[in-house]
């Protein structure tokens, strides 16, 4: 859930959050399965989190949907076959630990980017420690989201006034493999606070974690990313001129378009009739609106917000 702060906060709360963090090389020849759950490594009993589950059956190529429905020694059968096969193959997997909980495996060509890298970046461009940000962090993902109220414009979206919009910028990083650091625009509407991750004509900057660019182009990438976020203005704007014939059957479309399951879907529609209307504008805004439904993951609130901004990058001048 997304949560409203001051950066410092945010800083205390990801320390915090890391503070049983540690990497290991770790030979794949000391690697055995007790079950999907848990395992030894290096003489060492340790539980598997589900983000390492899935990097595991991913790597060992044992679809992670089987596996999970397999009672736990044919789980281990399964796991400890295929990871004498992986020591054919390699010697050593960097491993990512919370304490006594495994939470990540990669290979060594993995780059870690820490998200207290990312907050320290932040305050070497001279990013107050008092300004007001909202974000969303848990085991998987780190989501801030920096608004930029003095830019702030309004929008017709056709109900009688102008709704307020405010710019800014986001930052996104997983430090178990679920996406890339990310450095994208974003928009939210003041009267109901729903973000939108954009990207439309905006620049957004993406970096693997396989080297240090994310780092090292952080100041350049920042900048590029603030100069085009202006240009979405016009495209909120058209987005309430677009007229849409059948509301739900286009969320239909952008759901599947845009990866969304059946079920995100129907929350979609949910959000959309709490404020209906026919225009794109309604559309991106019950996308946006979903990320705000209680006890959804980082992950799943940045795929609604980011959702609505691929709605947007579609709009036609």
């Amino acid at each position: 859930m997304t949560k409203t702060t001051t950066l410092e906060n945010v800083i205390n709360a990801v320390r915090q959050d890391s503070i049983n963090h540690f990497d290991e090389v770790m030979s794949v020849h000391e690697m055995e399965f007790d079950s999907l759950k848990q395992m030894w490594i290096s003489g060492k009993q340790v539980d598997v989190a589900p983000t390492a589950q899935r990097l595991l059956s991913n790597r060992l190529r044992v679809p992670y949907s089987y596996l999970s429905r397999c009672p736990e020694d044919l789980q281990a059968r399964n796991l400890n076959f295929w990871i004498e096969q992986e020591r054919q193959r390699r010697d050593t997997f960097f491993c990512r630990f919370d304490g006594s909980t495994l939470r990540a495996v990669f290979t060594e060509r993995y780059k870690p980017l820490d998200n207290m890298e990312i907050l320290a970046q932040l305050i070497e461009q001279c990013f107050n420690h008092n300004l007001k940000v909202q974000y969303s962090l848990d085991h998987g993902m780190f989501l801030l989201k920096i608004p930029e109220f003095e830019k702030t414009f309004g929008v017709n979206s056709g109900n009688g006034f102008f709704d307020e919009v405010v710019p800014g910028i986001a930052f996104s990083n997983s430090e178990v493999g679920l996406i890339a650091f990310s450095i994208e625009s974003f928009f939210y509407r003041l009267v109901c606070t729903n973000g939108l991750i954009s990207v439309a004509r905006a620049k957004t900057a993406r970096f693997k974690h396989i080297s240090s660019r994310g780092l090292d182009n952080f100041p350049e990438a920042l900048s590029a990313v603030i100069e085009g976020s202006s240009r979405n203005q016009e495209d909120f704007k058209l987005s309430c001129q677009s007229h849409v014939d059948d509301p739900f059957n286009s969320i239909d479309v952008f759901s599947r378009r845009f990866g969304l399951s059946q079920n995100e879907a129907d929350i979609v529609k949910q959000s959309f009739e709490q404020e209906p209307g026919n225009t794109l504008f309604h559309i991106i805004n019950a996308f946006t609106a979903s990320a705000k439904v209680e006890g959804l993951a980082t992950a799943d609130v940045y795929k609604f917000e980011k959702a609505g901004g691929q709605i947007l990058s579609l709009v036609k001048s």
